[in-house]
């Protein structure tokens, strides 16, 4: 039987309205509360070892980007009192409430994102949207895309090995990386385009679109929305309303 993915799916558009409707001091708590879900709760634990990694690299990222946000927007909107930060350095304040804001909101929608794809393997995802309706040559498309996403970072390191066998120093430094991303792409996207219509191939060969056809199997019953799905959704539309109204009426 395959798991229902719609309350994952309402949760993550609920924070995304969140992101855009509340202010940071509300989407701090809502960050937290997002973090502390692959703990708690066994249907948000990550997939595999590999997308529990993946989880926390990621989250130590964006905390790295988000502070660098931060600190250019209090330094370049140079408006508002001066806060000291540092010994010797010294920042805006309605920049730094600017950059608050932007992280906190990036943040929110990009640790929701994280959290269904993580806590959700490939094969789960692609047989919900297949049992969804969508149709058989989209679902192809989003398996193809997924299985390119999951393998990049081993792609990018292989190109990597063979160009240290050949003698370039491409982890030298900064420089030299910079130099091996530009150097990568070609081998990259050529690779990635070969194998995509060698695996479309494998996978039409195999009966995966017949499988898939409308006639192949019978329709299942539509599952009814649970109480989560519906209280989400409905909190999602009615925080929209609040928030589009308020922004209409003076």
């Amino acid at each position: 039987m395959v798991p229902d993915l719609r309350p994952k799916l309402a949760f993550v558009l609920f924070l995304s309205v969140c992101a855009f409707a509340f202010d940071w001091q509300i989407l701090l708590p809502l960050i937290a509360l997002v973090l502390l879900f692959p703990f708690a709760l066994p249907s948000y634990h990550p997939a595999s070892d590999r997308a529990r990694h993946l989880f926390f690299r990621f989250i130590l990222f964006s905390i790295a980007i988000s502070g660098a946000i931060i600190v250019l927007n209090g330094w370049i909107l140079q408006t508002g009192e001066r806060v000291e930060v540092l010994p010797g350095i010294s920042l805006f304040s309605d920049g730094l409430l600017f950059g608050v804001r932007t992280a906190a909101r990036l943040l929110l929608l990009s640790f929701s994102v994280l959290l269904f794809f993580s806590s959700t393997p490939i094969p789960t995802c692609i047989n919900a949207l297949q049992q969804s309706g969508l149709p058989r040559t989209v679902v192809l498309m989003l398996l193809l895309t997924l299985h390119f996403l999951d393998s990049l970072p081993e792609r990018i390191n292989r190109i990597f090995m063979a160009q240290e066998a050949r003698g370039a120093p491409v982890r030298a430094g900064f420089i030299s990386r910079t130099k091996a991303f530009f150097s990568i792409l070609s081998p990259l996207l050529l690779s990635s385009i070969a194998e995509s219509v060698d695996r479309g191939v494998a996978l039409e060969l195999r009966g995966f679109l017949l499988e898939m056809a409308p006639s192949a199997k019978p329709e299942l019953p539509a599952q009814p929305f649970s109480p989560l799905t519906i209280l989400l959704l409905a909190a999602s539309f009615f925080i929209l309303v609040i928030s589009i109204a308020r922004w209409l009426l003076p």
